[in-house]
């Protein structure tokens, strides 16, 4: 009985030898896969580090370039219209034959825009008033898609353009229409 046991033992130590090797193999494997897990996070936080270094840069590009930060920019995208509303008068008006330099009574032209909506007065540089109308505007970048509306006693008439803003600061807008061509400057409105 002492030989049957004793062999039992030697069995059972031999076939957990193996046990013990494919344990060992199993853990091996598994800090292998750690650890290349680890690099893989490593490689991936030197990339946005990367990435974000690339945005500050193009940033800074931006800011060298439009004068302008970036956060600033996209803040102005959000607010484009709330940018545009108040009066604005007319400074030059490009395109238009007779109106290409304004005097003090052209100047007193103007645009005020509200929401969706806009007002002109144009007067001739006589003093007469030329136009008093509005209608709507759609702006999407800097395309300002605008119905303008005309009525008479008879009537109400209806046309749709484009504008194509150039240039807008808190104080300057330059638009170009696209169906006249006319380019027009505008002021804020003064104090």
């Amino acid at each position: 009985m002492k030989t049957k046991t004793i062999m039992l033992i030697l069995l059972g130590g031999t076939l957990l030898i193996p046990l013990q090797h494919t344990e060992a193999q199993f853990l091996k494997k598994l800090g292998k896969k750690a650890k290349e897990s680890a690099e893989r996070g490593v490689e991936r936080t030197v990339e946005r580090k990367a990435e974000q270094k690339a945005e500050e840069s193009t940033e800074k590009a931006i800011e060298t370039v439009f004068g302008v930060p970036k956060s600033v920019m996209d803040k102005k995208e959000d607010n484009e219209k709330d940018g545009l509303e108040g009066i604005w008068y007319y400074e030059s008006l490009e395109g238009v034959p007779g109106y290409e330099n304004l005097n003090d009574c052209g100047k007193k032209s103007n645009i005020t825009y509200s929401a969706n909506s806009y007002h002109v007065q144009f007067y001739d540089n006589d003093c007469n008033l030329l136009t008093d109308s509005g209608g709507t505007f759609e702006l999407e970048d800097n395309i300002m898609k605008v119905t303008a509306e005309a009525k008479d006693e008879m009537s109400t008439t209806k046309i749709t353009t484009t504008q194509t803003i150039m240039e807008q600061t808190q104080n300057r807008l330059v638009m170009k229409d696209d169906m006249s061509g006319a380019v027009v400057t505008l002021v804020r409105e003064k104090e």
